[in-house]
C-alpha cells in the first residue's frame, strides 16, 4: 500500500455538519493545512437551514480536495456512514465541525500505519480545549490495557481514529437518527472486539469545548431514544459479547445509569430518572 494510487487518496477526512458553518469553516481549514496532502474532505452537511450550504460550497470550489454533500436531517450516526459510503481513501478518519486538528494530524497517522504495516484501525493522541485555546485535558497514555479501560469509559475519539476504509463499511455507526449519544462508543467497542488498535500518543487533534455541548441541552426523550438504540444493537453484535463476556451487562447498565444521571441534573423526568436508576 503507497501513500498514493491512482484515483484514490490515502485519507478520506468526514466532517459532519448541522447549523455550524464558521466552526465548519474553521474545522475545514485546519484540515486544508495539513503537511501531509494525500486526502479528501468529505463535508455533510445534515440538513443544515443556516449558511452552511452557500459557505461550503463555494470553499469546495476553491480546493478541489473538498466534497461538499448536503442531505436531509438523520443525525451524525447517518451523516458519518454517509461520508463513509462516499470516500474514497484508503483510511476514513472524523473530525466533528466544532473542533480542529494540527498541522501534523494526518503525517503522523500516516507514519503510524505505514510503521505496522497498514493495520485496520490506528489512533492518535488527543486533547480538550476551551475557546481560547487553553487545554483542559490531554488523552495520550493509550497502550494495549486501552480495551479494559473502553468498557467502563469512551476514551477513544473520532477525531483521533484512522479506519481501513473495507472494515469501516462493515463496521460503521448505527443506521439510526435516534443514535446521537455514544453512537461513536459503540463503533469503537465493536472495532475492538474486532481488531488489534495501534497507538501514536503524540497530540494532533483537539475537542474544542463550549456550552452547545452539553448533554443537558439534549431533550431527554430522544436521550431516552439514543440510550435505548444503542443497547438494543449491542445486545445483537455477536463478537463484542464473546469479547467482553461477563461485563457486558455491566456495560450496558452503566448506560441506565448516565442516562439516570443526566436526567437528574437536567431536573426533569424524576420519574424516569428513578425509573431507569
Amino acid at each position: 500500500m503507497t501513500a498514493s494510487d491512482k484515483n484514490t487518496s490515502f485519507f478520506s477526512v468526514i466532517v459532519p455538519t448541522f447549523n455550524r458553518a464558521k466552526q465548519t469553516m474553521a474545522a475545514v481549514r485546519s484540515i486544508l493545512a495539513q503537511d501531509f496532502r494525500d486526502l479528501e474532505i468529505i463535508v455533510v452537511d445534515d440538513g443544515s437551514t443556516d449558511n452552511t450550504c452557500e459557505v461550503l460550497s463555494g470553499i469546495a470550489c476553491q480546493y478541489p480536495s473538498v466534497r461538499y454533500f448536503h442531505k436531509k436531517n438523520e443525525e451524525r450516526s447517518i451523516a458519518r456512514n454517509y461520508g463513509i459510503a462516499r470516500a474514497s481513501g484508503k483510511y476514513v478518519t472524523f473530525l466533528d465541525s466544532d473542533d480542529i486538528i494540527y498541522a501534523n494530524h494526518l503525517s503522523v497517522a500516516y507514519a503510524l500505519l505505514k510503521k505496522n504495516n497498514f493495520p485496520e484501525v490506528g489512533h492518535l493522541g488527543y486533547e480538550f480545549i476551551d475557546e481560547s485555546g487553553s487545554v483542559l485535558l490531554r488523552r495520550n497514555s493509550f497502550d494495549e490495557s486501552f480495551k479494559e479501560t473502553l468498557i467502563h469509559e469512551n476514551i477513544l475519539h473520532g477525531n483521533a481514529i484512522f479506519i481501513r476504509r473495507d472494515i469501516a463499511m462493515n463496521v460503521n455507526f448505527i443506521p439510526s437518527p435516534t443514535a446521537i449519544v455514544s453512537e461513536d462508543w459503540y463503533v469503537w467497542l465493536r472495532l475492538a472486539a474486532r481488531y488489534k488498535f495501534y497507538f501514536d500518543n503524540t497530540i494532533t487533534s483537539a475537542v474544542v469545548h463550549h456550552s452547545e455541548r452539553s448533554l443537558l441541552n439534549i431533550d431527554p426523550d430522544k436521550l431516552i431514544a439514543s440510550t435505548n438504540t444503542i443497547v438494543d444493537y449491542l445486545k445483537l453484535d455477536v463478537p463484542f459479547r464473546e469479547a467482553y463476556r461477563h461485563k457486558v451487562s455491566y456495560h450496558l447498565s452503566n448506560h441506565y445509569t448516565f442516562l439516570a444521571l443526566i436526567l437528574a441534573l437536567s431536573k426533569r423526568r424524576r420519574l424516569a430518572t428513578l425509573k431507569y436508576l
